[in-house]
């Protein structure tokens, strides 16, 4: 069941049903972990539904005529038809994790392919062979000229579908959640559609980025497990300035925070959507200490990167806050 969270005026959680018209299909998938299945129930949305959510979040609604003239065809209707997506994950050092992230999503029935982008520059990328996955056929690795963290948004020519669903290294969900992430997408593929929602709160110029959870309120959705338009990679490509990505790849952070602001930029609307935390693991062999985010001054620094952002983009960025929450 999908639905729309939102908050009383004392903060107490209402969840409003979304009439939705279940379908009735389920899914089940057989992952490498033995015998164990995922149930996936897929759902669908009524016409009316969009305005529903438009009543929570007003600035949600894209601005078709400024998409139709940008160049990028990034379409503003549902997808109906659409069934398929590519996994996109950068691997940098966490060499004795890689193979699990694979072999975990590889073999999901709705991934068309995995595109594993190869960015360490000290170990050579491995082969289908080497990596001794099921569903080998679906795997396609791409050596990285360089370590820059803004590659993970490159427009490569393996990606072959319209839907991108970003992950990390380190994140393993499950194929319901995956699975429930999508159909939303399906549904407003002008936005980024994720598990992990973040909020700014205060107001210009003294942002502070912060959970989800602080104000109930999110205005970002991480990349680090998203999907998004395959053309919001060119875009990325071609539209972000210079000098920022320059930092972004000295400082390794705020590549999602930017793709973020691009986003909103592009369809003149919030464009971002938040699909609850979804069930999110790591690998066993995972080192947490590894991660960019374990850095003490992570916060720190992105609240910067927002201050900044917010300065670039002031004439062109709402930068609006949403409740709205399509939970599974």
């Amino acid at each position: 069941m999908i639905g729309l969270l939102l908050y009383n005026r004392k903060g107490a959680p209402l969840v409003v049903g979304l009439s939705i018209v279940a379908i009735g299909l389920t899914l089940w998938h057989q992952s490498k972990y033995g015998s164990e299945k995922v149930k996936v129930q897929v759902t669908d949305f009524r016409p009316n539904d969009i305005e529903k959510y438009e009543k929570c979040d007003k600035a949600f609604r894209p601005d078709s005529v400024a998409m139709s003239q940008s160049g990028y065809n990034i379409p503003v209707i549902p997808y109906d038809a659409l069934d398929r997506f590519t996994v996109l994950t950068m691997v940098f050092n966490r060499l004795q994790s890689y193979r699990d992230v694979i072999q975990h999503y590889i073999c999901m029935p709705f991934v068309d392919r995995l595109v594993l982008l190869w960015a360490n520059q000290e170990v050579d990328p491995p082969t289908r062979e080497s990596v001794n996955v099921s569903c080998s056929e679906k795997l396609f690795v791409h050596r990285l000229k360089s370590a820059a963290l803004t590659r993970r948004f490159a427009n490569f020519p393996e990606i072959q579908t319209d839907a991108v669903f970003n992950v990390d290294d380190d994140k393993l969900i499950p194929a319901g959640d995956v699975q429930h992430a999508f159909e939303v997408w399906k549904k407003y593929p002008w936005g980024v559609v994720g598990y992990e929602g973040r909020c700014c709160t205060g107001t210009a110029p003294n942002w502070s980025y912060g959970p989800y959870h602080i104000s109930r309120t999110y205005r970002l959705i991480l990349t680090s497990a998203a999907f998004l338009h395959r053309e919001y990679l060119r875009l990325f490509d071609e539209k972000a300035p210079e000098e920022v990505r320059a930092d972004i790849d000295r400082n390794k952070n705020c590549e999602d925070i930017l793709m973020n602001f691009l986003v909103r930029e592009h369809c003149k609307c919030s464009g971002v959507v938040y699909v609850g935390p979804g069930h999110i693991r790591s690998p066993k062999k995972i080192q947490q200490s590894a991660a960019l985010s374990s850095r003490p001054d992570h916060s720190i620094y992105r609240t910067g990167c927002v201050k900044t952002f917010m300065n670039l983009y002031s004439k062109t960025v709402n930068f609006t806050a949403s409740k709205c929450v399509f939970i599974n």
